[in-house]
């Protein structure tokens, strides 16, 4: 016996199947690229404080980096992926095979955005850390920390699906 499927459903299941295959892990940004932070040693001071995280918010604060960059000129902070990898001290290394990607907005500009994604971070409850850090180049050509966010995405079964503020479980 032979059961007739309507054309309409057919290339609704087609279509619904590569839509699914196409989707695969949404925690890497379409546009990001698998990246890793400039590893030769930074050439003038390095910023010895560390990111601020407001809980709620997930909004990002930087005592002292920005007078950093003002009062010493460091050659890092020439450049936006130089400067991101010392706010947010990506060069200190990971405990295990951390997974980096980069997007970049506006990098060549005046006010780049970048937004820096970790995954496998050998974490029970997290899977993922996104920072989004907006950036502006000052007039001596170093660029300084204007703003920026922490989001997180959870393991399976142990909360929220998307980045969010909202804690782990």
């Amino acid at each position: 016996m032979r059961v007739y499927v309507p054309v309409n459903i057919k290339r609704a299941v087609v279509l619904l199947a590569l839509l699914l295959a196409g989707c695969g892990d949404p925690i890497k940004q379409s546009d990001a690229t698998p990246w890793t932070p400039p590893t030769a040693t930074p050439s003038g001071p390095l910023w010895t404080g560390k990111v601020d995280v407001t809980r709620e918010t997930g909004a990002l604060a930087a005592p002292g980096f920005n007078a950093l960059i003002d009062a010493e000129k460091p050659n890092w902070a020439q450049s936006p992926d130089g400067t991101v990898t010392e706010l947010l001290n990506l060069g200190r290394g990971f405990d295990g095979p951390v997974d980096i990607y980069l997007l970049r907005e506006g990098a060549d500009g005046k006010n780049p955005v970048l937004t820096v994604t970790l995954t496998k971070l050998g974490d029970d409850s997290i899977r993922a850390i996104r920072y989004r850090i907006a950036l502006r180049r000052g007039d001596d050509g170093r660029f300084r920390f204007v703003e920026g966010k922490r989001t997180q995405r959870c393991q399976n079964g142990r909360g929220h699906q998307d980045f969010s503020t909202d804690i782990c479980s």
